[in-house]
């Protein structure tokens, strides 16, 4: 017997023929480094929190401070409040955006003339006018403007005087923004806005004409909205500087009575950061866990497979037995394979790939094929009967289905098996002069095979070729 090397091509059809091993330990290897990472977070958690030393609550400090001390807290959380609404309006705010060396502004002036009527209505539009109905009329008809936006940008002037005896009194309406054609349209809008409010006051209050007298609109530097944005920034600066003034005098107790008074006002906000913070890296730690789990196992899986593989004693149904033991191999016969479910179709494609270079076809063409190459070497060596002899146990219906092809033939068939462990199959050797060895791979092992080629090289029994059962 010349020695037998590592087929690295069949070890790798070895390894994923058992392919559903290797998707269980993926999953179980994963499963346990995530599992030990998570055990591992979670204690590092826990002895990080017992290790915090306990915090007083501001109720504890409050009651060791002195009413000055309490009254500076509270006055920088006020102004830390200030702050943020008038930054958050600076933000919104359409007036605080406007670019002051380009303001476009509109002036409508508009009087009221009610020659039979002893009521002047004037006052009546100034009042209406003051409502929010204008600011919702006005950001209705143009899109992109806030109720708040329209509040900013449009004013309605105080008359200078006027008295119900007057038979005409005017008023005056301006309207600003960074754009001539957007200041247009806030014109339309309030004249429309006034043609609807003259319907509804002459309903009233009596027929009596309303006349717009000046529409005008103009580009220009307003110095007075450069005044308002600079005095309402100097006032966060204000409040941020007497902030970091009484901040600075804080002593320890009043710093943390600060620190505890931030932390529950923002507490939820400053949960959600820290879980926004901590989740994508306790997410990142488990996968990185989940996949060094996959490549462990697989490794472990492989080295495994790999050891039993080189240790494997018994014969292969791959193995190439003429350069083994000079003996040609008359058929294979393969296993029953039928590719019914999705898992049995991977199988069996596995099997076909593998078994690539061996000439394959079902279980009955094979044994068939099998008992023909049998049949012809008979018959050319003019014998008469030949025994199938093998290391263990044949079934009943191969014999019987080999028995009838030689029948065909005239030539005998007969099957002696377990000559190793069978004293009686032993005796009948005695009478064999041609035997064809009937082998099962994956149950006979080599040393067996080896004994019994021995014991029929001392019987002088001609072995004239070997089938294989997968």
């Amino acid at each position: 017997m010349n020695e037998k090397e590592v087929d690295l091509r069949d070890f790798i059809f070895e390894v994923l023929l058992h392919w559903r091993s290797i998707i269980l330990c993926i999953f179980i290897g994963a499963i346990f480094f995530t599992a030990c990472s998570f055990l591992q977070l979670h204690l590092s958690d826990k002895k990080a929190q017992t290790e915090q030393s306990p915090e007083l609550t501001p109720s504890e400090l409050e009651k060791n401070m002195t009413q000055a001390e309490r009254t500076a807290v509270d006055q920088v959380l006020l102004n830390e409040d200030s702050c943020q609404k008038w930054k958050a309006y600076i933000e919104k705010s359409a007036l605080m955006k406007l670019d002051t060396s380009k303001v476009y502004q509109s002036d409508l002036v508009y009087a009221v003339n009610t020659p039979k009527n002893p009521i002047n209505p004037t006052a009546v539009y100034f009042d209406l006018l003051a409502t929010n109905d204008i600011y919702k009329f006005i950001s209705n008809k143009i899109d992109s403007l806030t109720m708040n936006d329209a509040q900013e940008l449009i004013h309605v002037l105080n008359p200078s005087s006027f008295s119900a005896k007057q038979e005409n009194c005017s008023f005056r309406i301006t309207a600003i923004a960074a754009t001539k054609k957007k200041c247009k349209a806030l014109s339309n809008a309030i004249q429309e806005y006034i043609d609807k409010l003259h319907s509804l006051v002459a309903d009233t209050y009596g027929a009596h004409d309303i006349t717009l007298l000046q529409n005008s609109t103009s580009g220009m530097d307003s110095t007075a909205l450069l005044q308002e944005q600079i005095d309402m920034r100097n006032k966060i600066t204000l409040l941020n500087t007497e902030t970091a003034n009484l901040i600075n005098n804080f002593s320890e107790i009043q710093t943390q009575y600060y620190q505890l008074r931030t932390s529950d006002d923002n507490a939820s906000s400053d949960f959600l950061e820290t879980k926004d913070k901590e989740t994508p890296t306790t997410i990142q730690t488990l996968t990185r866990s989940a996949l060094w789990g996959i490549v462990f196992a697989v490794i472990i899986y492989m080295f495994t497979m790999f050891f039993l593989y080189i240790t494997n004693s018994k014969l292969r149904y791959t193995d190439d037995y003429i350069a083994l033991y000079q003996i040609p191999v008359l058929g294979h016969i393969p296993s029953k394979r039928k590719p019914r479910t999705l898992f049995r179709r991977i199988d069996f494609w596995l099997y076909c790939k593998r078994d690539k270079r061996l000439y394959t076809t079902p279980v009955g063409q094979a044994i068939r094929l099998a008992s023909t190459a049998l049949l012809v070497i008979a018959q050319k060596k003019g014998l008469a009967q030949i025994y199938g002899i093998s290391c263990g146990p044949i079934s009943v219906s191969l014999e019987n289905e080999i028995k009838n092809l030689l029948s065909a033939g005239n030539i005998g068939f007969g099957i002696i098996d377990n000559i190793l462990y069978d004293a009686d199959s032993i005796q009948m050797l005695c009478k064999v002069q041609d035997a064809v060895l009937i082998e099962k791979t994956g149950s006979v092992k080599y040393d067996e095979f080896q004994q019994s080629l021995g014991i029929l090289q001392q019987q002088n029994i001609n072995v004239i070729g070997m089938i294989l059962i997968e």
